[in-house]
């Protein structure tokens, strides 16, 4: 949309001129999209003249668009476009034809950005949501490492083995208080850092953290347990606690919405996950290497013997 910075009057789109001032229409003219408190940011491409070969593609591609504006002609001819993060896809596509002109750049929200804007941190995880076969599933994890509460796996606070679990502290008789503050200090961190992602419920997540319980007995809950490591004490390593884990079946109470996630246990026998390998020597094929050995030794030639009886061995190999 463009509107005179002198008369403040509407200007029709392709004029070259104010229609109420006579004013000529220059890049002050055009009317910045603000940036959003709630809903998807707003990003905006903009670049000029170009003799590179994608500048006809580029054009081309923006002019279908409802919100293009072109202003000036000639050497000072520039191109704008506003789409919502959403179209993300179709903003790189744009920004890979132009992003290297002198002429070009990108706001997100009015700010300055680069293409890593769009490809790492919330918005990348927001493309990658799109193209996976649970887009729902895939914001509470898709692997246990992954599983959370929150609804967003990029607050990196899982509820199998995550630290925020351990922020807290024990009473004599056993109950765990939650250090709430430390925990929503590092909520609200990554919820800035994800901030561009437009589904991020920043409202939804903390009021999540309302719902756990300030303090917690798990001697006798039904929904958490001890959450036990080794740690040397007064020289001996011991298993002590160090917090809290939940039991998976009991999470989703925790979660806000229509949608209520799966967490599967992956079996640890299950073939996916796990290899098994198992190695046998016959002992007899043993005793006859050690035999040809010492014939050899017989014959001048004086090599170390190293003997290795295995019957069988065991490896895990843990597939993440």
């Amino acid at each position: 949309m463009l509107k005179c910075d002198k008369c403040e009057a509407n200007i029709p789109e392709g004029a070259k001129f104010c229609p109420q001032c006579a004013d000529p229409v220059t890049e002050a003219d055009i009317v910045k999209s603000p940036a959003k408190i709630n809903g998807p940011a707003n990003v905006e491409i903009s670049f000029g003249l170009s003799s590179s070969a994608n500048y006809a593609q580029a054009k081309e591609i923006c002019e279908k668009l409802p919100n293009y504006i072109a202003s000036g002609e000639g050497k000072t001819t520039k191109h704008y476009v506003c789409l919502p993060i959403t179209e993300v896809e179709l903003i790189i596509n744009i920004w890979d034809l132009v992003g290297n002109w002198k002429s070009s750049q990108m706001l997100i929200d009015g700010q300055k950005s680069t293409k890593s804007d769009l490809v790492y941190r919330g918005v990348g995880c927001y493309r990658n949501r799109q193209n996976s076969y649970n887009p729902n599933q895939y914001c509470f994890g898709e692997r246990e490492y992954e599983y959370n509460i929150w609804g967003c796996r990029r607050m990196e606070m899982p509820i199998i083995f995550g630290e925020w679990l351990t922020f807290g502290k024990f009473d004599r008789s056993g109950i765990w208080y939650f250090d709430k503050d430390r925990i929503k200090q590092e909520l609200e961190r990554k919820i800035h850092e994800n901030r561009l992602c437009p589904i991020l419920n920043s409202n939804k997540i903390l009021s999540t953290l309302s719902l756990i319980p300030d303090s917690i007995n798990p001697k006798t809950s039904k929904k958490w347990s001890y959450r036990k490591e080794f740690k040397e004490v007064n020289g001996n390593f011991r298993e002590v606690a160090v917090g809290v884990e939940p039991v998976l079946k009991k999470m989703n109470e925790y979660i806000i919405g229509e949608f209520k996630p799966t967490y599967k246990i992956e079996d640890n026998n299950s073939s996916s996950n796990i290899h098994r390998i198992e190695l046998k020597i016959d002992s007899n094929e043993i005793t006859g290497a050690k035999r040809s050995s010492k014939a050899q030794n017989t014959g001048g030639c004086v090599l170390p013997i190293i003997s290795i009886i295995i019957f069988s061995v065991s490896c895990l190999i843990l597939l993440n």
